[in-house]
């Protein structure tokens, strides 16, 4: 009997694209019967067994259970397959970058507990050493004193070695931070605030000097946030026509501001697989799903006058959901699986606001069938501090976008203190910087608004966030707006449509002086025509 933990997940798809006739056999359909393949020549074992989870269409990639000798007979058997891994991809969001390196600093600390006598140490512990300590800090409103409760503060000890603790501020604002004591120097805190907030940033400080932190709240009609202070006087038509997928942790269509998400997908196998229904449900993901509702608005968020409005207000939006509720990474057969949706339902522009996983044939393979329908593909570089530009941002056919920042754009002790680095902008950008988050490379086409951007949060709110997740759906909401503006470019079809639009972004696009490798072509800009003299 074949043990669970050798059985590995695979996709399997055409060697030459994406479908393949041989995958539309009934061999190849989903079913919970196992499939008995044919050995090898070379060995003696039985024969393997592979289980069909699910498919892309009939004839097109397929999500396999097999061990790894299924794996070689099934590509010895079918030279006209391809077999690839499975592999994860997760969001390009600051947030997460710096709370998985405390994360990881707490999975090293427990892996290095020795086993052998750790309990009765623990006791000899436990009798010996004094209660432990607590740090305290109480967020409150700036503005009326009142608790702030659901902040999340991440305090370093040792940044570059990632000590430290964290907690989320309760009903009274109150946050205990265990194992630390008050006088503990802070190397950096870092308050990741609830909606409607903007965060906080301090260095070399200690519980006891920051005591109560005031969290201001944010104005979304503020004229000097960067979205609205680059974009803002885009006409308000922008975007009419064009529709544009979000293919990430779902979108809260329910939003008064998202009034034009007009449908889509889960595309998350493992949600829909025994529960088909389940395949309505694109909203939010129940953890870490604001990510897609504040991308989303970046793109066309469309509140009412003097509100909230995203880059391209009138574009229709359609939310595919690949994040599953349980906030892992995202399977790279549910994204080509979204990415084909997308195509299916006609959308114009595909916003993949993730990355960081394996180089793979599979979603290479969607994004080049998108490309040929006239699809143009839009995806953040990656938040590594410099690292090279993660995948699929890395591949020439995508959009690959950095993100920049804007000192004035977010007040001094806000989250965005952190971000601001090295290159700046030139003389015409002395305030403009290249988000220290932001991965770098000759793969980056453009760079976007990713520092502090004020959007769409789950349940009506907003509020800001920060990543090349941010800057992405700036520069796709551009591009939205170009395409509904020239006839041109609506006339075409094909790989001709995709080519076009892409250039016409390109030559939108404005150098800061950060150099090629931080901005590609530069920022997008808009230029209003003069009237006729």
């Amino acid at each position: 009997m074949v043990k669970r933990s050798e059985v590995r997940r695979y996709v399997v798809m055409s060697a030459d694209g994406f479908l393949d006739p041989v995958l539309a056999e009934r061999n190849y359909q989903p079913s919970a019967a196992l499939v008995t393949l044919a050995a090898r020549p070379a060995t003696n074992t039985a024969n393997p067994e592979m289980r069909i989870l699910d498919s892309i269409r009939e004839d097109g990639p397929k999500l396999v259970e097999m061990t790894a000798e299924g794996e070689l007979s099934l590509r010895l058997a079918n030279p006209s397959l391809k077999i690839v891994q499975e592999v994860f991809y997760h969001r390009q969001w600051e947030q997460l970058r710096v709370e998985r390196k405390l994360s990881a600093a707490k999975a090293r600390t427990s892996r290095a507990t020795p086993r052998r006598g750790a309990k009765k140490a623990a006791k000899k512990l436990a009798k010996a050493a004094p209660s432990p300590v607590t740090a305290v800090i109480t967020i409150i409103d700036a503005a009326d004193g009142s608790p702030v409760a659901g902040a999340r503060i991440v305090a370093f000890t040792n940044f570059s070695a990632r000590e430290g603790a964290e907690a989320t501020s309760g009903a009274k604002g109150t946050a205990r931070l265990s194992g630390l004591s008050p006088s503990r120097t802070l190397e950096r805190v870092y308050v990741y605030p609830p909606a409607r907030y903007w965060g906080y940033f301090a260095t070399d400080t200690t519980a006891s000097r920051l005591g109560t932190t005031k969290l201001r709240k944010v104005n979304v009609s503020d004229p000097s946030l960067l979205l609205r202070d680059l974009y803002g006087a885009l006409p308000p038509n922008s975007g009419t026509g064009v529709t544009v997928a979000i293919i990430d942790s779902g979108v809260d269509g329910s939003h008064p501001d998202l009034p034009n998400v007009i449908g889509g997908l889960n595309c998350v196998s493992d949600e829909t697989r025994a529960n088909p229904a389940a395949e309505s449900q694109w909203r939010p993901a129940h953890i870490k799903g604001e990510h897609g509702t504040h991308v989303a608005g970046i793109v066309a968020g469309r509140g009412q006058p003097g509100g909230f409005h995203g880059v391209a207000p009138q574009a229709n939006l359609r939310s595919y959901r690949v994040f599953p509720d349980s906030g892992d990474g995202a399977s790279n057969f549910d994204i080509a699986k979204a990415i084909d949706r997308a195509v299916l339902d006609k959308c114009d522009i595909i916003n993949l606001s993730l990355g960081g996983g394996l180089r793979d044939d599979l979603t290479h393979a969607a994004i080049l069938r998108a490309l040929d329908a006239g699809v143009v593909v839009v995806a953040a570089a990656g938040n590594g501090y410099r690292a090279s530009v993660s995948y699929p941002a890395a591949w020439q056919e995508c959009v690959a976008v950095a993100a920049m920042g804007r000192i004035g754009t977010f007040p001094k002790d806000s989250l965005g203190r952190a971000d601001i680095a090295l290159p700046r902008g030139g003389p015409s950008a002395p305030k403009d910087f290249v988000a220290a988050f932001s991965n770098i490379g000759s793969e980056i086409d453009v760079i976007g608004p990713g520092v502090e951007i004020v959007s769409t949060l789950p349940g009506g709110s907003h509020g800001p966030l920060s990543g090349t997740s941010m800057a992405a759906p700036a520069v796709a909401g551009f591009a939205a707006f170009l395409l509904s503006e020239q006839a041109g470019l609506r006339q075409k079809s094909g790989p001709d449509r995709s080519r076009a639009l892409k250039d016409a972004l390109y030559a939108s696009c404005e150098p800061r002086g950060f150099g090629r490798n931080f901005e590609g072509f530069g920022l997008p800009v808009f230029r209003p025509q003069l009237p006729n003299a």
